[in-house]
């Protein structure tokens, strides 16, 4: 039997190429996959770059310690990069961040915590969430997703906005393979 998952999708290092590598790698995994628009939010971190975000959703017949490895396995193949911005060195980076945000209606610890403990604090996950499925029940809170926006949305602090960009999907992905032999 299938499962319906939603996953984060975030990377505020080359961001366009690391979202497309998610999508193109992440894609083939699930069965009815579809993705939500792009969308543009400041960093928690001062200093940083500014993140994509997306959601991915789709069906899948994994289990979800088998998807959770997979999962990490396109962030490593995805790589890693020297994050600089305005004069500051921020060291190594991931360039993608993935997290399954539900896997079905299930609740669990291991081998991440589902479904994931922030969906209702971040406007750059429920958003992107809310399009895709604005009826989806939140595992644990029991309330749709809309219904949570709805009440985020108009207070949301000033420099935590999220806004959907334009993004372009007709480039190719690129090949990174940066697993270490």
């Amino acid at each position: 039997m299938a499962t319906r998952v939603f996953l984060g999708v975030g990377s505020n290092l080359n961001r366009e190429n690391s979202l497309r590598f998610a999508v193109a790698k992440i894609g083939p995994l699930l069965q009815n996959f579809s993705k939500s628009s792009v969308w543009i939010s400041h960093p928690v971190r001062a200093g940083e770059p500014d993140y994509y975000n997306m959601v991915l959703a789709g069906e899948t017949q994994a289990s979800i310690t088998d998807l959770y490895a997979c999962l990490q396995k396109v962030e490593q193949l995805a790589g890693t990069e020297l994050m600089f911005n305005n004069g500051t060195n921020f060291g190594l980076k991931r360039r993608l961040d993935i997290d399954i945000l539900t896997f079905g209606d299930e609740v669990l610890t291991e081998p991440c915590k589902v479904p994931r403990h922030d969906i209702q604090d971040y406007p750059f996950v429920l958003a992107p969430l809310c399009e895709l499925d604005p009826e989806l029940i939140h595992p644990l809170l029991k309330i749709k997703v809309k219904d949570i926006w709805e009440e985020m949305e108009p207070r949301i602090p000033e420099g935590h906005e999220v806004a959907k960009i334009d993004f372009d999907w007709s480039v190719e992905a690129p090949a990174w393979n940066n697993v270490k032999d």
